[in-house]
């Protein structure tokens, strides 16, 4: 019965089951990191860029260079006198991005 309500305590604070010993059972575990999955899709998008970048120059495949940009055009800056805060984001999707991306989180959840 305690052996039971420790196991119940550690499932709850790690998120996962336990292998019981006793009925031998495994249930689902969450292995995976959702920071894992974050680096694999920016590595993606990264790697997927470049890629389209350097596929610009070849002619038939030009379709992977093409690109829209999005964001703040203009960046908003904060100014107290003591400390300037500049605010800026932008985002260039292109196709071969796109492409990169979804390889990276195809292979995280084959991995």
């Amino acid at each position: 019965m305690l052996n039971q309500y420790i196991i119940a305590i550690c499932e709850k604070m790690n998120g996962r089951k336990i292998k019981d010993k006793n009925g031998g059972k495994e249930m689902a575990t969450k292995d995976k990191n959702i920071w894992i999955l974050l680096i694999f899709v920016l590595s993606g998008l990264v790697v997927g860029g470049l890629l389209g970048e350097l596929a610009a120059r070849v002619d038939w495949l030009w379709w992977l260079s093409y690109s829209q940009t999005f964001g703040l055009e203009d960046p908003i800056v904060l100014d107290l006198s003591v400390v300037k805060i500049t605010f800026a984001l932008m985002f260039k999707i292109s196709v071969s991005s796109i492409i990169g991306m979804l390889l990276a989180i195809f292979i995280y959840k084959k991995t």
